[in-house]
């Protein structure tokens, strides 16, 4: 077998490979939105179809690594192209934690029976969420285009997503020392908040990943 047939064999299994991973960071982000809607709303049955959907992204993420280690063991690449296989495999892991944050979300839905009283922490984690996904679009058309600027907007816009959840800490504890029957519902939602500050976390990875894909070297904080 001649080595531009092995090269183009190669280019085509990774592309596939990309494919599935833009698929399946679709995948999150609409898992991502339904769940905050759900929480927003209150709506049970969204929340459900929410925790159901997370096998979807399970699977994507198992075909995506059978896909990959196949990529490495029977091409055997070398230099750029082993790390655009390795970096495949640390960019699902981290979609599809993301993807059981959205599914762990869902799953306060209906925890506590009435969230009503703490209306603007809703909204505020709704809007988190929005800046997540959005973060989350940003960082895979870096990865698609290899393209580090944006791969560096995606890794700052973390800190947003830091302060956002201290700011929500502290007013998920005003609301507590107010009144003390609010403690279980903004307990609850303080683990949401928590999860989605873990969300930013994985696009900051994988924004660390882009940067380690286009340059060979990893990102010193």
């Amino acid at each position: 077998m001649d080595h531009t047939h092995i090269v183009t064999r190669f280019d085509k299994d990774l592309n596939e490979i990309e494919t599935l991973l833009v698929q399946m960071a679709d995948e999150v982000s609409s898992q991502m939105k339904q769940a905050a809607k759900a929480l927003k709303t209150g709506d049970d049955k969204l929340a459900k179809k929410v925790i159901k959907g997370d096998s979807v992204i399970n699977k994507l993420e198992e075909k995506i690594d059978d896909k990959a280690i196949r990529l490495i063991a029977l091409r055997q690449p070398m230099a750029e192209d082993l790390r655009s296989a390795i970096t495949t495999l640390k960019i699902s892991t981290a979609l599809e934690r993301m993807g059981d944050y959205a599914k762990t979300m869902s799953y306060r839905v209906r925890a506590v029976e009435d969230y009503s009283a703490m209306k603007p922490v809703l909204r505020r984690i709704s809007d988190m969420s929005t800046r997540i996904i959005g973060t989350l679009e940003l960082v895979m058309d870096a990865y698609v285009n290899h393209d580090i600027v944006k791969a560096k907007q995606a890794h700052d816009a973390d800190q947003d997503i830091n302060d956002r959840t201290d700011a929500l800490f502290r007013e998920l504890l005003t609301y507590m020392m107010e009144n003390p029957r609010n403690i279980e519902a903004c307990t609850h939602l303080q683990f949401i908040s928590k999860n989605m500050e873990r969300a930013g976390d994985q696009v900051k990875n994988i924004a660390d990943q882009v940067h380690y894909l286009v340059t060979g070297e990893l990102v010193e904080e």
